[in-house]
């Protein structure tokens, strides 16, 4: 819109929690614009592979030092049971990024004996990975609003967001997180230039990046668990421990979501999932992070086009 303020939020101080207590860095109306300026996994400390121990974060500490979170922006009007819709809007990236190989780390183990980074230049649109080339894919895998109870690690994911690493929030999508605690306190961090389903071996192409991003208070519409959508697709969220309990939680939540914006009963809405959705798995790579997964049906009519 001509004449909308875009609002600034810079990289230099993170956050490696969710936390209801902190102090907004940025204070925005409801429905703003925002760029916001954010870190790779490892905070920007890896800058040559040599350094890959040193910045290592330890998961037995109850806030990982890893996926660095910018915010929070307090949203006004934003309150419980409120719904913060996030357009996606634009995704700038650093010049470089990594990829990690661990022993311990990854649905494949015990192919290193230490941990191997790889640096992968970015120019034009395209990864330097070695001799080999190929296009970016850039993607944010952190967004969450505060969770109204005892903070949690940006490493993790759940009903507040957090870091779902899901490819479809990219430019074009709108992200839909429930607000929990007045302001929504919204986060992000953890974008990759690229990175494919299942994040196979812990990291895609970590790097840090400007974002783009429309927020926009939607009242009374907060769902238990992120949802997203494109013009094309609706898509569920959700994760859990194993496989099996995160594609359950997704599918039962888009039976929900198509009940709500197409009138079907569960069992119609059921049977639609299995016969056009499909569920992928956004990041399964055997570590102390939740398997996350999305459940995406295609918006058949008038019915499921975006609110």
């Amino acid at each position: 819109m001509a004449g909308r303020t875009l609002h600034q939020l810079d990289r230099t101080r993170v956050t490696y929690k969710f936390d209801a207590s902190d102090p907004p860095r940025l204070e925005v109306e409801a429905a703003a614009e925002v760029m916001v300026e954010t870190h790779d996994a490892r905070t920007g400390q890896l800058k040559r592979a040599e350094d890959v121990m040193l910045t290592a974060p330890d998961f037995r500490e109850p806030f990982p030092k890893t996926n660095p979170a910018t915010g929070p922006i307090r949203v006004a009007g934003a309150e419980p049971g409120d719904s913060l819709a996030i357009d996606v809007l634009g995704i700038e990236l650093d010049d470089y990024g990594f990829l990690i190989v661990k022993p311990d780390f990854g649905l494949v183990r015990n192919l290193v004996n230490q941990p191997v980074a790889k640096i992968v230049p970015v120019e034009d649109g395209t990864i330097a990975f070695d001799r080999l080339r190929f296009p970016v894919r850039p993607m944010i895998g952190v967004m969450a609003t505060a969770p109204a109870g005892t903070p949690i690690g940006t490493a993790y994911c759940g009903r507040h967001g957090g870091n779902m690493d899901n490819n479809r929030i990219r430019v074009g999508t709108r992200v839909h997180l429930p607000v929990r605690v007045p302001g929504a306190l919204f986060y992000v961090g953890d974008v990759h230039a690229a990175m494919g389903d299942g994040e196979v071996c812990g990291t895609g192409v970590e790097i840090g990046a400007r974002v783009h991003l429309r927020l926009q208070v939607v009242k009374g519409a907060a769902r238990e668990w992120p949802w997203m959508e494109t013009p094309e697709l609706l898509i569920q969220a959700a994760s859990a421990p194993t496989y099996e309990e995160a594609s359950e939680i997704a599918v039962r939540e888009m039976i929900g979501l198509l009940g709500e914006r197409l009138g079907l009963s569960p069992p119609d809405a059921f049977m639609l999932v299995s016969a056009i959705g499909d569920v992928r798995v956004n990041q399964a790579c055997r570590s102390p992070i939740d398997v996350s997964v999305r459940v995406e049906v295609p918006k058949l009519n008038a019915g499921l086009t975006a609110g």
